[in-house]
């Protein structure tokens, strides 16, 4: 694959600013709601990065079977020098294919980035257990201060559409059922950072 602007930011990626308010709060969120589902679950991070949710994940959970997907060669290099033993593998989202079903699918901040969001959620839904759940975070612009920051931030990394809770449920509905929506503000100044925890529609 070639160089991309992903390759270019994970030697700095977990310290970017964002990690402070955005990031690091989303994993919080996620972890708190895999609680209670017991420590063998299977669940597939999807845009890992440089893997710090994955290693977050495998010291609450050691008996889980872990797996991170995200398509900069370079995050993927960091991320298996993080959690060596988790199954990293460098793919596109839309492009996964894996001979095995996950109870857990995580998405956090890198679906706004999919050109074709409908294919990339069909997939997804496709790569879970019957009962399987699949928790969504990513920055949503829903009001004019959203809209005016998440344009400054786009120009750090590379064109996204990011979507409003709205719009996401929309699409979502398609193959999903929507069992909860959650927004997490950090702090004041940070634009709308929604998430949403779905149910695989059969």
């Amino acid at each position: 694959m070639k160089t991309n602007v992903w390759d270019k930011l994970s030697g700095k990626y977990d310290n970017l600013w964002v990690q402070k308010y955005s990031l690091t709060p989303s994993r919080g969120e996620v972890i708190r709601r895999l609680n209670g589902k017991g420590g063998q679950f299977s669940l597939l991070d999807v845009g890992c990065a440089t893997g710090q949710l994955l290693g977050e994940i495998k010291v609450k959970y050691s008996q889980a079977r872990l797996f991170g997907i995200d398509k900069s060669p370079n995050m993927i290099e960091l991320a298996k020098q993080r959690n060596g033993d988790i199954e990293l593998i460098c793919s596109f989202a839309e492009g996964f294919n894996i001979n095995m079903k996950f109870d857990f699918l995580t998405c956090c901040h890198s679906f706004p980035y999919y050109s074709d969001k409908s294919k990339v959620l069909g997939h997804l839904a496709g790569l879970l257990e019957d009962d399987g759940r699949a928790i969504f975070i990513q920055a949503g612009i829903n009001n004019f201060y959203d809209r005016f920051v998440m344009a400054i931030v786009e120009k750090t990394a590379e064109k996204a559409e990011y979507l409003s809770r709205k719009d996401f449920c929309d699409l979502a509905e398609k193959y999903f059922i929507i069992e909860e929506c959650f927004i997490i503000r950090e702090k004041y100044f940070m634009p709308s950072i929604c998430g949403f925890v779905l149910r695989k529609r059969l």
